[in-house]
């Protein structure tokens, strides 16, 4: 089982990469391509909102026909998407090649957290879980050096043929390791079973409550590193290679979080980890409050932010799995849909309508701090009352 683990793993990365490489050399890819800060966000939020919407089509699809097939596709597609990203001298050019990157990563996204359920049970899957967590956290943790980096030694264009170069080793490998899959003819694909496959998905109260989790901290972590990038040149006149190394304190917070998930999870239930760990976010929003003091202010604060995204990522993909076992796939698709369309829009708004004045992002973080306790303490109760 440890090749499927590993797999999961580098399948994680390809979403990530795609995603978290080129948010450090906004500022480089803003000047080559004639863009504005806000349209050179837009363009990466592109990659979001394309993404979130294959994956109302790749969930049902990987549920019918298995995991290989969609793999094999979207894989290819991701590497089309990143060269085109690579060859871009427009911005036209750059947000066609994200828009296939986003296309693409909708397979390797979905079938990195429904593989190990389909392997694993009990112990041995929130174990895995939380593997899967930190491997993502460290991959997190990197991305803004390696892009930093690259980036001050090739460009950001050799970066995306890098890129280019890992996507197809993961097809490679995926290949090599998945299983073929029979078709499932009870699954169907039609758009009136979709709908109301999704219907039924969105009336699940338990399933929305625990998709708070994984909506509101993706929302604090792409609102801010939106903004971070800029407001470190602008306030405290860093370069991009010292913008790549700052953005690695933050994503320290993931590792620090699931590896303290790993731990927990030996001793206790995941919704108890939730629980324990939420009042960091409060902490975080006052700590915002005096970021224009020092850039270490600033990152202290987001690090406490990603800390807590850290350890609810693999809550919620465990709790998710008992909830949904039989629809893992197609429910993980909607909750993945409605993060990157809906709330990764409400992130580039909150960058370009909100941001203007300092007490904004204390209050953002704040109110959702807010939102998550009650969904917590709703859900906690619905899931004591099924168990009796």
């Amino acid at each position: 089982m440890s090749s499927i683990v590993f797999l999961a793993v580098l399948l994680m990365s390809c979403s990530q990469f795609a995603s978290q490489l080129y948010m450090p050399v906004l500022p480089d890819i803003a000047a080559d391509l004639a863009l504005s800060s806000s349209a050179s966000q837009a363009v990466l939020v592109s990659f979001f909102i394309t993404l979130g919407l294959t994956q109302l089509i790749a969930g049902p699809l990987r549920d019918k026909y298995g995991d290989r097939k969609i793999l094999i596709i979207g894989q290819l597609i991701l590497v089309a998407g990143t060269l085109i990203c690579g060859f871009a001298e427009s911005n036209w050019q750059f947000l066609l090649g994200r828009v296939l990157q986003g296309i693409g990563s909708a397979s390797p996204v979905l079938i990195s957290r429904t593989l190990l359920a389909q392997y694993l049970t009990g112990a041995k899957l929130k174990s895995a879980m939380a593997s899967l967590a930190m491997a993502a956290s460290v991959t997190a943790i990197l991305s803004p050096m390696i892009a930093g980096t690259l980036a001050q030694l090739i460009n950001w264009q050799g970066l995306s043929f890098i890129m280019v170069l890992h996507f197809a080793l993961v097809l490679w490998l995926g290949f090599m390791v998945l299983p073929k899959s029979e078709k499932n003819a009870a699954q169907s694909i039609r758009p009136s079973a979709l709908a109301s496959l999704y219907k039924s998905l969105l009336q699940d109260k338990n399933l929305i409550l625990l998709a708070n989790f994984k909506w509101l901290p993706t929302y604090l972590y792409l609102t801010i590193q939106l903004y971070l990038p800029f407001y470190l040149q602008a306030q405290f006149q860093f370069n991009t290679d010292q913008i790549g190394y700052a953005m690695m304190l933050p994503m320290a917070g993931l590792l620090v979080g699931s590896s303290l998930a790993k731990i927990m999870q030996k001793r206790m239930s995941y919704m108890k980890i939730v629980k324990l760990l939420w009042p960091a976010l409060p902490i975080a929003a006052f700590i915002f409050e005096f970021s224009h003091i020092s850039a270490l202010v600033m990152l202290f604060a987001y690090t406490l932010i990603m800390m807590v995204f850290g350890a609810y990522f693999p809550s919620y993909m465990h709790i998710i799995g008992l909830l949904q076992p039989e629809k893992a796939g197609s429910a993980n698709a909607l909750v993945g849909a409605i993060e990157l369309l809906f709330f990764t829009a409400l992130a580039w708004l909150t960058n370009v309508i909100l941001f203007s004045s300092q007490h904004i992002l204390p209050l953002i973080v704040l109110t959702c701090s807010i939102v998550l306790w009650l969904c917590w303490k709703k859900l906690s109760l619905n899931l004591t009352l099924c168990q009796r």
